[in-house]
């Protein structure tokens, strides 16, 4: 295609004229080349870009999910680096208006990306981080700047100088970005790698945040400070000081409100309204011009705009789901076009390659450094310690805009912009595998012995761990704890976990509560829950010991906090508790747990029939509890259990035990029938003179089953069952095709559902 720029020199300066021929195309048939044309080539590139890098997503596929990698090795494709040594290709793909408009929204995406950034960073979580994150936090600003200013000095002097037409300032400066790390690219690594609420995550996390508290607060002061610095007339520098001060006052104390009067005209659970979606967006706008009109780069308003942001839902992170789609879609190919055009491999030597790289490296150890050691300080174990310090060092987008903004000032050349994005993309792949492959090492849990109910003699009380995710779910828990717990004895070992979903903070967290609330402040619901237990453990204080734990975690990685929290305490029994209107993310969680807890699990579906107990002395109560037993692991673990709540003075057991038309287990394995015949034994032996009811029911066909549970099911306020059964059993058979909650097993799931409208609460227990 014809080149349709025409160039001319005038005062020492060249300036670009071009015809104006519209935005778009009449189309072929009337002779116009669209490519000619702003918005179809614009839709072309967007295309192209986006088909690149989803092809690499697809080659990439089987080893883990590489999003950075795949946009970069897109950007670098259509590049010079490789497609763009066609010389034809380049003039008619990056022609120069072409160039002009693709900076444009390049400049448009790393606005709302910065606010993106900004928003999601919650300086008030500097005081709820802990000592350790806070020191790593500073450290991570001090010791890889330092050590990167002298890594540059000492290469640039001492080893044979640096890259090839490099100057000494641009390399200083090139390790000054280096040093940059940015908390967004650490969080979406460790979410797609389910490792948001480890350990290493959580520390990782902490200390980023503090990292981006202080960097970004920093940055803007330094750019203010050399801004105003370098202006001659000094009565101009104090009335752009005097602007720069009154746009923070008006973001803070005028943007601000009318934020958080939008959240509170939004009902708690919902997004934010399109109307107010504009609003902030309209805000983001005049915070950025008034940037440019005070002599500040356009992103410093947005930068401000976003740490104003309130924090809550449904701002916070509430905008990063709704402004994600427009700029990871649509905006940042053209980000990705600008990065390809201005990497260029040809550039690099040998020599020059192994100049940057050393300078890398040595900034990254000092990032490692800056972790290990404090963190040794503290007892974390040294490889958790050096897993956080390789987690710190991973590097994304995020980076790559401040490298981008570095050489659109000028600050870095083009060389040492592609090196930095090349050793960035390949270095961070190489991070998050080595992150990955030892995670799996350290995180395998084999406990030293089988933590079930049935393996824990009857005179040793149980260690339960009982989660629930809403307040109202307490009162039940307890009713359960109380139903468990010894007359006399040791005291039964409780450990509460209030789960909490991540989307309503901006750290995973794992809080163990050692403090009690005071009987006269109760300020949040979480207060409330932890005043309900303290309260019952108060008094039950020779019978029942409670521990309290409050878990932040996103919905897909909550049962590791359950996990890491039944494997450290040995618990015997997890019980997730859950109401009858079961969410799928629930059910999720349900099977979670169930695949990885290290202990028996319980499931409990409460519908209301327990009683409270902190109102009706137990004297006066009777609770009827049926264990339905038909055999296997399960079942086995589910009648151990029955027999210790049998125990409690206010209950009295039912137990049935389902047998075939011959009187014998419908078990077709002889080893678990022997296995079953020598629990039951065992079980009416030591509870002859109990009061416990026990009675065979002979079951030829799954409607038999259904009939007995309709008919007698609502006669009690609880039903206990076994959740694995063995397969083709015929007083099971076609139970499972019309499962709904195959969680809880045939059987359960069979005693919740619509058909035969029971209102029995359920617990269906795994071993």
């Amino acid at each position: 295609m014809e080149n349709i720029t025409k160039r001319y020199k005038y005062g020492g300066v060249d300036w670009i004229c071009e015809t104006w021929i519209g935005p778009s195309s009449m189309g072929i048939g009337h002779g116009e080349n669209p490519i000619k044309f702003a918005l179809p080539l614009l839709l072309l590139q967007i295309s192209v870009v986006s088909l690149f890098s989803m092809f690499f997503q697809f080659l990439l596929r089987p080893f883990g999910k590489f999003a950075f990698l795949t946009q970069i090795l897109a950007g670098i494709c259509l590049g010079p680096s490789i497609i763009g040594r066609n010389k034809q290709y380049m003039s008619t793909f990056f022609y120069t208006r072409s160039m002009y408009i693709i900076e444009s929204y390049e400049a448009i995406c790393f606005l709302f990306i910065c606010y993106i950034t900004t928003c999601q960073v919650d300086t008030q979580m500097i005081k709820r981080v802990g000592k350790l994150a806070f020191i790593n936090g500073i450290l991570l600003v001090l010791i890889p700047f330092l050590w990167g200013q002298f890594a540059a000095m000492l290469i640039s002097k001492r080893l044979g100088g640096g890259p090839a037409g490099i100057s000494s300032v641009e390399f200083y400066d090139v390790a000054l970005v280096q040093s940059t790390m940015f908390f967004q690219v650490v969080y979406g690594v460790l979410s797609s790698l389910k490792m948001l609420n480890t350990e290493p995550g959580r520390l990782a996390l902490a200390s980023m945040m503090v990292h981006d508290c202080l960097s970004w607060c920093f940055f803007m002061i330094k750019i203010a400070l050399s801004h105003n610095t370098d202006l001659a007339d000094k009565n101009r520098a104090y009335f752009l000081s005097a602007a720069q001060m009154l746009m923070i006052v008006v973001i803070v104390y005028v943007f601000r409100p009318i934020m958080e009067w939008m959240m509170k005209r939004t009902p708690e659970g919902q997004s934010l309204k399109a109307s107010y979606l504009s609003v902030i967006c309209v805000l983001l706008f005049i915070s950025s011009l008034w940037s440019e009109f005070v002599g500040l780069p356009y992103f410093f308003g947005a930068v401000v705009l976003g740490l104003a942001t309130p924090k809550r839902p449904p701002l916070g992170t509430g905008l990063s789901e709704k402004m994600g789609c427009f700029i990871w879609y649509f905006l940042m190919p053209c980000y990705i076009i600008g990065i390809g055009y201005n990497i260029d491999l040809s550039l690099f030597s040998f020599r020059d390659f192994i100049r940057y790289e050393l300078l890398f490296g040595m900034v990254r150890f000092a990032k490692i450094l800056a972790i290990a050691l404090p963190s040794l300080y503290y007892n974390v174990p040294l490889w958790h310690a050096i897993l956080v310090g390789f987690i710190v060092n991973i590097q994304g987008i995020y980076d790559v805009q401040i490298y981008k903004q570095n050489f659109n000032y000028r600050k870095i050349s083009k060389k040492s912009f592609g090196a930095m994005v090349i050793s960035a993309m390949v270095n961070s792949t190489i991070i998050i595998v080595i992150v990955k492959k030892v995670y799996q090492t350290l995180s395998k849990r084999n406990p030293y012995k089988r933590r079930t109910v049935q393996h824990c003699r009857i005179e040793v009380p149980l260690r339960i761990l009982t989660c629930f995710r809403q307040r109202e779910a307490v009162r039940p828990v307890l009713d359960l704890v109380e139903l468990s717990r010894p007359a006399i004895g040791s005291p039964l070992s409780v450990f509460a976990v209030n789960l909490e979903e991540l989307n309503n903070h901006s750290l995973p967290l794992l809080i163990h509560h050692t403090q009690h609330i005071s009987p006269f402040i109760v300020s949040s619901p979480r207060d409330q829950i932890l005043k309900a237990f303290h309260n019952y453990e108060s008094s039950n204080p020779e019978t029942v010991l409670i521990e309290c734990f409050t878990a932040v975690a996103p919905r897909k990685t909550m049962h590791e906090d359950v996990c890491t929290i039944a494997f450290d305490q040995e618990t015997d029994l997890v019980v997730l508790t859950l109401d009858a209107g079961i969410e799928r993310w629930e059910r999720l969680l349900c099977r979670n747990l169930l695949q990885t807890c290290p202990c028996s699990v319980a499931v409990f579906i409460d519908r209301g029939r327990l009683p409270d107990f902190r109102f009706v002395s137990i004297k006066k109560l009777c609770i009827n509890i049926c264990a339905v037993f038909i055999g296997g692991p399960d079942d086995r673990e589910m009648l151990a259990y029955a027999t210790r709540l049998a125990n409690h003075p206010s209950v009295e057991l039912h137990v049935f035990r389902l047998l075939d038309q011959n009187g014998v287990s419908p078990l077709l394995d002889m080893v678990e029938r022997n296995h079953d015949m020598r629990v039951i034994n065992m079980f009416r032996k030591e509870n002859s003179e109990n009061n416990i009811i026990f009675r065979e029911v002979r079951i030829e066909e799954a409607v038999e089953l259904m009939e007995l549970l309709r008919k007698e099911g609502d006669d009690f306020d609880v039903v206990m069952v076994g959740i694995r059964h063995e397969e083709n059993l015929l007083m099971l058979e076609g139970l499972s095709e019309w499962s709904n909650m195959k969680e809880l097993g045939e059987l359960g799931d069979l005693l919740i559902s619509k058909d035969l409208q029971l209102s029995v609460s359920v617990i269906a227990l795994h071993q």
